[in-house]
């Protein structure tokens, strides 16, 4: 599937996409912090040295920012809670399906080094 490339998408590299230059020789920053200090706004910016496309950042709003955080520690939370749930559902049950099976498409995991290893594993803590 090809990426859709529209206006909008132009009008945000115009207008949300700056060089350091951007930022140094103009009062661009200012602006775009006196913005921030309005009301919380969920607009970002790109920022880019034109010399080394490695060093790239982002100015967002704090309070926005933060929200976004908050937001992504409770799905982490929520899914933890989730598959906690699922493992004590599951607890008692059977399992019909060997190891070896289970990790066959991991090429990092040795099953033979897991199987020798059972034997050092303390189970009474």
């Amino acid at each position: 599937m090809k990426n859709k490339i529209s206006s909008s998408t132009f009008e945000f590299l115009q207008k949300n996409v700056l060089s350091i230059t951007d930022l140094t020789r103009t009062n661009k920053l200012s602006e775009i912090l006196n913005n921030f200090s309005e009301a919380e706004t969920d607009e970002v910016y790109v920022v880019q040295n034109h010399k080394n496309k490695d060093a790239t950042g982002v100015l967002v709003d704090l309070e926005h920012y933060i929200k976004l955080l908050k937001l992504a520690e409770l799905i982490e939370d929520s899914v933890d809670e989730q598959m906690l749930q699922v493992v004590m559902e599951r607890r008692d049950d059977q399992a019909d399906i060997p190891l070896r099976g289970v990790i066959k498409d991991y090429e990092d995991i040795d099953y033979d080094d897991i199987f020798n290893k059972l034997n050092e594993i303390d189970l009474e803590d």
